[in-house]
């Protein structure tokens, strides 16, 4: 009975064909994060089916896509705190918008049928998506694996209580130390984790990827140092700036906000995406919606699109014009696979999103449905065509 209302309401919303009353009825659905998976499925199933069909419209469906993502935009609300489901659903459509436009750039490619459901044999096993998986090395050497820790109290180093929280979230507890031992977390591939510092600065660390930091913060800068992604909403203090250092020689110094750090060891370039309060990036000013891209000892500071640049941290891939290999970066992190090509798919471009929740083979279907394959091999994805 749930699962036919919230179809029939979410057929009559992406056709723009609500009253009033079945858009709070959609809305009171929605608001229950119990319906989170049935939603997803409903509204990824609709717009698979569209999209094998011959009445499917980019167009139409990249409106349908920017209704959702305008309907909260009268409200008052902290940046990237939109209701869980229209970014959801807005990610869902610009997958389905990401199939459709998959082309060679220099010239338009004829758009072929869809992939047959059927993988000949090509995939032999699935692979699960990646998920709370994280190391913390103490500074006395001892490891602590947080998948497997219990709640609760992990260490107490000097007045700094380190814990594990009942959501699994590591968090700081400074009762004004003197003392700033040095801890390191790290994820694996296939890994993400959340901590809280001792000043309150909340972290969001992706995969591969290595914060160094005190246990409690006592100088008159508060310094960490990141290899990989996070993103960071930095407590305020303004008598002791927050300073990120990355391997690369990127400083980022803030006494208040909220940013991204892009700083992978494999990457060309190194990225700062702005979305609230100001930063310097090597002593260049940011404003909120810029990035600053270091590469080669220089800074090109840009308008960003920062809802793209913290979809990872909202649970979804998203990629705007991308090479089928910064892609397969992605999910090389993500699903702790490595991959292989046997093809040169070097023209191929890449745009949308897709949910970072779904198993490999799922991902790797709807990318299959424009001049690319795959085969599945234990943790070891092969690019054949």
């Amino acid at each position: 009975m749930q699962e036919d209302k919230l179809r029939h309401l979410l057929g009559l919303h992406l056709h723009g064909r609500m009253s009033a009353a079945e858009t709070e009825e959609l809305n009171a659905l929605l608001q229950d994060e119990s319906n989170e998976a049935l939603f997803i499925s409903l509204l990824t199933d609709m717009m698979a089916t569209s999209a094998g069909g011959e009445d499917y419209d980019p167009v139409r469906w990249e409106a349908v896509r920017q209704r959702i993502l305008d309907a909260d935009a009268g409200t008052p609300v902290v940046p990237l705190r939109r209701t869980w489901w229209k970014w959801a659903a807005a990610a869902v459509v610009a997958g389905l918008l990401a199939v459709g436009g998959l082309k060679y750039f220099g010239r338009e490619q004829e758009k072929l049928p869809p992939a047959a459901v059927s993988m000949d044999g090509r995939y032999r096993n699935d692979v699960p998506p990646g998920g709370n998986h994280a190391t913390l090395l103490l500074a006395n050497g001892q490891e602590i694996v947080l998948d497997t820790a219990a709640e609760g109290k992990l260490a107490q180093q000097g007045g700094t209580r380190i814990s594990k929280l009942q959501n699994g979230q590591l968090a700081y507890n400074d009762e004004h130390s003197t003392f700033a031992a040095r801890n390191v977390l790290t994820t694996p591939r296939g890994g993400q984790y959340r901590l809280t510092l001792s000043d309150g600065t909340n972290v969001w660390l992706n995969a591969a990827s290595v914060l160094r930091y005190p246990t409690a913060f006592v100088g008159p800068e508060r310094v960490v140092e990141l290899t990989g992604e996070a993103y960071f909403e930095v407590a305020k203090d303004a008598s002791r700036p927050f300073v990120v250092k990355t391997d690369g020689g990127t400083d980022v110094k803030v006494t208040g906000t909220h940013f991204n750090v892009s700083a992978y060891e494999e990457q060309p370039a190194q990225v700062v995406t702005l979305l609230e309060g100001a930063v310097t990036v090597n002593q260049r000013q940011l404003e909120p919606g810029q990035q600053a891209v270091s590469q080669n000892g220089t800074i090109r500071i840009s308008p960003a699109d920062t809802e793209q640049a913290v979809a990872w941290k909202n649970g979804f891939f998203s990629f705007s014009d991308a090479d089928i290999k910064t892609v397969m970066q992605e999910l090389e992190r993500w699903y702790d696979v490595k991959i292989k090509y046997e093809a040169n798919v070097s023209g191929l471009r890449f745009g949308g999103g897709m949910q970072r929740s779904l198993p490999l083979t799922s991902v790797l279907k709807i990318l299959e449905r424009y001049q690319v394959k795959f085969k599945v091999e234990g943790r070891v994805i092969t690019v054949i065509q």
